[in-house]
């Protein structure tokens, strides 16, 4: 009873919501206005910035809005910024004087006297009244005359001589050339910049956020953070700050501190662009494709050239499989931000290949006189999303003047970007050696993300049955995999346990380490001590192995291998070549 009172309840309150009237809205829009007034007035130009474009969002034609931003702008020496204000309100509402106003004090500051001049003379002229319109003109006039002393010429070549005008602040054009040096990827260019600009306005929360946000690109994430938290002590809850927080946490790759540091600023800023950016991208990363999609479409419904939501829907697209659909958002962005590295990046990814053909063959030479033994393999895998894959495999295998085939089948699911998962089965018709029939799985999670010196950390497991004409043997795989010198070198350590249908068992371990000795040359190791599966029996068996790969062109790899095998009854020496072709 009590649950049906809750659930009318809940109807009544969404009824009740979807039935506001738009007065509702404009409300939330005068509020904002309202409190960026109080905060420009109290000289919190950051806050007050930021609300006004929370305002702008909810009603992208307020003039009264744009004007104030304008203003706000201009007390954070951000000429740019504010002629751009300005610019809006009078193409909105040309007759509309306080915006003349602004436009003639950004004219001013810049030192173009003469554009200044009768901006401001027009809006002395309108309102008499406007003292601070007066003044402006009298400031203008003066500034463009040069000073004339009544002093007699001893005197006067003696005296200090007077500046026509304020020399503009160099800052907003440092800011301005720091911003295009890090969006074109020159992100040692963009920091000394920066560090210039902090040098004249030491508490310049503007230029305290930028280079936090230089340095973390630079992976030096300390000194990033402490760039924002120095902007944090200046000016508590600035919101620049804070998303700076939030992309140094997806830097490190921390991301439940970034889904919790995102979900409290979007609680204060539930229509920021930027903070819905950087939702977008953190579900990106958690694998919600879905919510990715609707934040990056909520950025776009407020600001459609938003080149950053862009790259962000294209990003989905192509984590959805639909490489055509990312490229035509990727173009879209790189219309907005010509020369922009990161989506140059983005669309030089050739499109994905999805088919993945592999082909090796293996001869072993046996000691005592027993022969050779051959094992060829051909397999063909198909990727129906960039979550799953598909594949078949055939087997070749000669031992002792008999011949088996095997097939078999497998599926391959990641689940989520951390947590993946496979099974398979196969068959051996007329079985003498092989197993008749096996089934298998495994799954890998990676407990440690990427980073610079170490990772990933995965953990992983392979179980398998295999079924011969005697006997079936399970067998299960426990192992770590884990990396260091940014993914170069890595290790793996593999603890094998098998068991017959009698209860015979051994268990033994494999060792591996692989290096990566350039972008296209790969070498691997490994020492093993555990049992072979051999017609059904466990077979203790040695072995050192190794081996070398080369990346011919982005679509080919071949393969080569190595391994020495100690048995009770004999000796193996195996050498493997291979390819990998993907289209």
């Amino acid at each position: 009873m009590r649950r049906g009172r809750r659930l009318s309840l809940a109807a009544c309150l969404i009824l009740a919501v979807a039935a506001a009237p738009r007065a509702a809205l404009a409300q939330t829009v005068d509020e904002l206005y309202a409190s960026a007034v109080k905060a420009r007035q109290a000289q919190h130009f950051d806050e007050a910035a930021d609300l006004l474009k929370r305002a702008l969002a909810l009603k992208p034609d307020n003039a009264d809005a744009l004007v104030q931003l304008g203003f706000a702008e201009l007390g954070r020496n951000d000429l740019q910024a504010a002629r751009d204000a300005f610019s809006k309100a009078l193409s909105i509402a040309p007759t509309y004087r306080d915006a003349s106003f602004g436009m003639a004090e950004v004219e001013f500051r810049s030192g173009n006297l003469d554009a200044a001049l009768p901006l401001a003379e027009a809006v002395a002229k309108a309102d008499p009244a406007n003292a601070d319109a007066a003044t402006l003109v009298e400031n203008i006039r003066k500034a463009k005359q040069p000073a004339v002393s009544k002093l007699k010429p001893a005197a006067t070549a003696a005296a200090p001589v007077r500046k026509p005008y304020r020399r503009p602040d160099p800052v907003p054009g440092l800011m301005e050339e720091g911003r295009r040096l890090r969006q074109a990827g020159k992100l040692p260019e963009a920091e000394k910049v920066y560090r210039r600009a902090l040098k004249l306005s030491p508490k310049n929360t503007d230029i305290l956020v930028a280079l936090g946000l230089v340095v973390g690109s630079s992976q030096r994430f300390d000194e990033a953070g402490h760039f924002f938290d120095r902007a944090l002590a200046i000016e508590p809850g600035l919101l620049d700050a804070r998303l700076g927080k939030v992309r140094l946490a997806i830097w490190q790759g921390d991301t439940p501190r970034a889904r919790a540091l995102i979900d409290e600023a979007l609680a204060s800023a539930p229509v920021n662009a930027e903070a819905l950016d950087l939702d977008g991208r953190i579900a990106l990363i958690e694998g919600d494709q879905r919510r990715a999609g609707q934040s990056f479409q909520r950025v776009l419904a407020l600001e459609p050239k938003n080149a950053e939501a862009l790259v962000g829907i294209g990003d989905v697209r192509r984590a959805e499989g639909d490489d055509e659909a990312a490229r035509e958002a990727y173009t879209q962005a790189l219309a907005i931000e010509p020369g922009s590295a990161d989506i140059e990046q983005r669309l030089a990814v050739p499109p994905p290949r999805k088919w993945r053909l592999d082909l090796g063959s293996e001869v072993s030479d046996l000691t005592n006189g027993l022969g050779d033994w051959t094992d060829s393999s051909a397999g063909l895998a198909y990727r129906l999303s960039p979550r799953t894959t598909i594949s078949g495999h055939t087997r070749l295998a000669t031992r002792f003047g008999r011949t088996d085939v095997q097939i078999e089948g497998r599926i391959d699911q990641a689940f989520t970007p951390a947590f993946s998962a496979y099974a398979l089965a196969a068959a051996t018709p007329d079985a003498d050696f092989l197993a008749r029939y096996s089934i298998g799985a495994g799954a890998s999670w990676q407990v440690v993300a990427p980073a610079k010196a170490f990772g990933p950390l995965s953990l992983n497991i392979d179980a398998r049955y295999d079924d011969f004409v005697d006997t079936g043997v399970t067998s299960i795989q426990p192992w770590i995999q884990a990396y260091v010198l940014d993914g170069r070198l890595g290790f793996s350590a593999r603890w094998v346990h098998a068991q017959d249908d009698i209860g015979s068992r051994a268990d033994g371990y494999v060792l591996r380490a692989d290096l990566a000795v350039t972008e296209r040359f790969n070498v691997f190791a490994g020492y093993a001590d555990a049992p072979e599966i051999d017609d059904g029996a466990l077979i203790p068996t040695r072995s050192v192995f190794g081996g070398i790969s080369f990346d011919v062109s982005d679509p080919l790899t071949l393969r080569a291998s190595v391994a020495h095998e100690e048995r009770p009854t004999f000796d193996r020496n195996i050498f493997g070549l291979g390819l990998t072709a993907r289209f």
